[in-house]
């Protein structure tokens, strides 16, 4: 739930309490640029009133509370509300509409993820990644065509990157050699939760490789358990969904900066690489 949605629940706060709520709905963007002394001021209130509040809406402190803020006033800049992630059409909506509601939608869950998304943990990924002698890329369910179409990225960077469940990896022969002797491993799950996950992380601790998760759910049990984690929180529920329209948003974005990330790692390299490639495809076969 949004927190101008929850700000506006009255029940949850006490009188001095809505002194800063009322100044937060009705100045939404004084509040993002003001500090957390300076709201006080304007609201005649204290800090620490101001860090119940948070605390009602579910934040950590006032900090996320502005960040969280900012990124719904983006969205308003493009709707006057904010896009139902697990049911974003209604029964009165036509498909003229469709066009309008489904930008809106995608625009949101890019501006979530743009605002929450820590690029060094991001950064600390594609270093492992790159490290590596040798990647397993996985993914489960929906989330195995984002894997898959970033093992098809990086196959054409070269990198020792595979799929274990496919047999004679395409990219086999584009491996790099490499001094280091170690293994790692992305795994990508929208849940994060299951079964067949934590057997992956078992099995890999196993082989000591070194695993990263990019996951769109910050209550998965596995997140402890892995060196690195990258969450891109969609709010989608588990059930009750029409279809994984922001989480698989949200997860292409981290995805595609991951792999610009590891290109920039080798640019010019890789820039002659895709331009024999491309000359190599014109290339009649004859």
């Amino acid at each position: 739930m949004s927190i101008l949605c929850q700000l506006k629940k009255e029940q949850l706060f006490t009188s001095s309490e809505m002194e800063v709520v009322n100044y937060i709905v009705s100045h939404p963007k004084m509040a993002v640029k003001a500090t957390i002394r300076e709201l006080a001021e304007l609201t005649y209130s204290s800090p620490s009133t101001i860090g119940r509040v948070c605390k009602k809406v579910g934040v950590d402190g006032f900090t996320e509370l502005k960040i969280k803020l900012a990124t719904e006033l983006d969205r308003l800049v493009v709707e006057s509300h904010t896009v139902d992630v697990s049911i974003p059409v209604g029964p009165d909506d036509r498909v003229e509409d469709f066009p309008r509601i489904f930008f809106n939608l995608h625009y949101q869950a890019l501006s979530d993820a743009y605002h929450t998304v820590d690029i060094k943990v991001l950064k600390a990924v594609a270093e492992v990644l790159y490290r590596a002698d040798a990647v397993y890329v996985l993914g489960s369910q929906q989330s195995l065509i984002l894997a898959m179409d970033f093992l098809c990225k990086t196959a054409k960077l070269g990198l020792p990157f595979y799929n274990p469940l496919m047999n004679n990896g395409f990219n086999n022969n584009l491996y790099k050699k490499r001094r280091s002797k170690k293994s790692a491993a992305l795994i990508v799950s929208q849940y994060a939760d299951s079964r067949r996950i934590s057997r992956w992380i078992r099995e890999l601790k196993c082989m000591k490789s070194e695993i990263c998760l990019i996951t769109a759910n910050p209550d998965s049990p596995n997140i402890n358990r892995v060196h690195q984690t990258v969450i891109v929180d969609s709010e989608e529920p588990v059930t009750g969904k029409i279809g994984n329209f922001a989480s698989r948003t949200k997860l292409s974005y981290v995805l595609d900066m991951l792999y610009m990330i590891l290109f920039m790692k080798d640019y010019e390299e890789n820039l002659d690489s895709m331009k024999r490639w491309n000359q190599e495809r014109e290339r009649p076969e004859w």
